[in-house]
């Protein structure tokens, strides 16, 4: 695995700046859902996003979430099922009811929203989401099967006297309940197991790859990752195999490459089976920006997707580029090299970010400020802790001896460096909870104190 640097953001300054990824999350779903007319809202019977809700004092409810609207009053609501009754809790923990997101603890709107983006082409009518919801609920029936999991990509898996099979949305029996084990369908396959081995099965039930494999995974870009006595490999839809399996390892695929591992060493393939990257290398990472970051006994360098040592193996930890640019160490400090595998700005910092909208965090013996591409110091390294750029309005936390404030990106103090400590940041409408002379007040993008 690539040597990575940890990042060193305060756990308040991470989760802080998850917090705000998080309202721009919850603002992104509710205008997608309004452009849409009286179709507010979206049920999706063959999908659920599992996530946990701290919806009561006492009770962690993870939430199978199936639908998600725009009520009225213009606030985001979702129906979901109790996923955990094996921890305590029961269907009864939740209403079988649209549910504002306000009345969660701790909603999470990244997956919320990817459900809007991802299901917009279903937003219907309330009345129309009503009745989805009433069936869904109303779906515990399993007839003839022992059990029945939730719908996914139109199909449930069902279990009869120990085998497993699947049905459609009308309750056809599509896949006969006569595997031992399967995985749901994901692009077009499901995968199934018998007699110790795996194969898949596609949509009309039949067996098109044979269970032959001792290991596989679902198929992703229209490859599936399988493992035979022989080795790893992959194979596509019509089960030919692509990657032969004769590699000890095998990751998938990336930017159009697959990080393969063989006796000799870690290298990659592409879509057409072909090891254009050479396994000769002790490590590798996966391609970013069309570069992939690998180890070699001098050191870490970076080549491209022709197999051509870009950046040579000569520097002591390394990490993916980052909008053009790859952060890499020399014993002298942290640097940066571009696509082209020259040193831009030289490795002299004691520790550095990744860039971000234009401005890299770094770090000398005076403090912590701020680089743009050139290696020009934006805002002077004086500072004792830094975020990046990811508050509202584009501000990023930093402290200095005198306390927490925030700055924009010409290094203007917007709000003083003078608390001793802050909550989640922008708790409210463009709000933060910091600490003042030992009590805790409100403040908003300013720093003018909000009244309670």
């Amino acid at each position: 695995m690539a040597n990575k640097t940890v990042e060193k953001l305060s756990p308040r300054i991470f989760i802080d700046e998850m917090d705000a990824i998080n309202t721009k999350a919850q603002k992104a779903a509710i205008n997608l859902l309004s452009q849409q007319g009286d179709n507010r809202y979206i049920v999706v019977m063959d999908r659920e996003d599992e996530y946990v809700e701290y919806y009561t004092d006492d009770k962690a409810i993870s939430l199978s979430v199936f639908g998600v609207g725009l009520n009225e009053d213009n606030n985001l609501c979702i129906v979901a099922t109790v996923d955990n009754q094996g921890y305590g809790c029961s269907e009864d923990d939740f209403e079988q009811d649209w549910v504002e997101t306000s009345d969660l603890d701790i909603p999470n709107y990244a997956n919320l929203y990817r459900f809007v983006a991802d299901n917009i082409d279903k937003a219907t009518t309330k009345k129309e989401a009503d009745r989805l919801t009433k069936k869904y609920w109303d779906g515990d029936d399993y007839g003839k099967y022992d059990s029945q999991n939730f719908f996914q990509c139109g199909f449930a898996m069902v279990k009869l006297d120990g085998k497993t099979g699947f049905i459609n949305e009308d309750g056809e029996e599509i896949v006969p309940c006569k595997y031992d084990d399967a995985s749901n369908f994901w692009e077009g396959f499901a995968s199934v197991k018998t007699k110790g081995l795996w194969g898949f099965v596609n949509e009309n039930g039949e067996e098109s790859i044979p269970c032959k494999y001792k290991v596989v995974y679902d198929f992703s870009g229209g490859l599936a990752r399988v493992k035979t006595k022989e080795g790893w490999g992959f194979v596509n839809k019509d089960g030919e195999e692509i990657v032969p399996c004769k590699y000890d390892n095998a990751l998938d695929f990336y930017e159009g490459l697959a990080k393969v591992k063989s006796k000799e060493g870690w290298g990659f393939v592409n879509k057409d089976g072909e090891e254009i990257i050479p396994c000769k290398y002790d490590d590798a990472n996966h391609c970013d920006e069309g570069l992939a970051m690998v180890k070699s006994k001098e050191g870490w360098g970076f080549v491209n997707k022709d197999g051509e040592e870009i950046t040579p193996c000569k520097y002591k930890e390394a990490v993916n580029f980052s909008e053009g640019l790859a952060r890499v160490k020399t014993k002298e400090g942290w640097g940066f090299v571009n696509k082209n595998g020259k040193e831009i700005i030289p490795c002299k910092y004691k520790e550095a970010y990744g860039f971000s909208e234009g401005l890299a965090g770094v770090k000398t013996k005076k403090g912590w400020g701020f680089i743009n591409k050139d290696g020009e110091e934006i805002i002077p390294c004086k500072y004792k802790e830094v975020s990046l750029f990811t508050m509202p309005d584009g501000l990023a936390l930093v402290r200095s001896k005198e306390g927490y404030g925030f700055i924009n990106k010409d290094g203007e103090e917007i709000i003083p460096c003078k608390y001793k400590d802050y909550n989640i940041l922008w708790s409210g409408p463009n709000l933060a909870e910091v600490k003042l002379n030992g009590e805790w007040i409100t403040i908003d993008k300013t720093g003018k104190q909000v009244p309670e």
